[in-house]
C-alpha cells in the first residue's frame, strides 16, 4: 500500500468561499474534498484529505500511469470549476498543495 509521502508533487486545488468558510476540492485525487473555516484551515484540511486518498486509493488508482491520467483530468476539472465560479459570482482561489497528513494533537497526561 502506498504511504501518504509517496507523492510529494503539487496538485491544483480550488478554494471556494461559501460565505461562512471555504470548500476545498482537489479533482486530481479522487475523493479529495474538504472544508475549513478560513483559507489556512481549508488548505491544511485538503492536504490531509489528499494524503488519506493517496494512502487508501480506489482499486487501480495506485498505478503511476493512472495517477498521471487523473492529474490531467483534475486540471481540466479545475478549469470547469473556475468557469462556474466566474459565471455564478463566487469567490475562489487556486492553490498548489502537496498531500500531507496533519499530525494529531498530543494530549498531555
Amino acid at each position: 500500500m502506498p504511504s501518504a509521502n509517496d507523492d510529494n508533487e503539487l496538485y491544483e486545488v480550488i478554494l471556494i468561499y461559501s460565505g461562512v468558510g471555504y470548500a476545498a476540492i482537489c479533482p486530481g485525487i479522487p475523493g479529495a474534498v474538504s472544508q475549513g473555516t478560513d483559507q489556512q484551515d481549508a488548505l491544511a484540511m485538503i492536504a490531509d484529505a489528499m494524503a488519506m486518498c493517496r494512502m487508501y486509493p480506489l482499486p487501480g488508482e495506485e498505478k503511476e500511469s493512472r495517477r498521471e491520467e487523473l492529474r490531467e483530468i483534475g486540471n481540466a476539472k479545475i478549469a470547469e470549476l473556475v468557469a462556474e465560479c466566474v459565471r455564478d459570482g463566487w469567490q475562489y482561489e487556486l492553490h498548489q498543495v502537496t498531500p500531507q497528513l496533519i499530525s494529531p494533537p498530543v494530549s498531555a497526561g
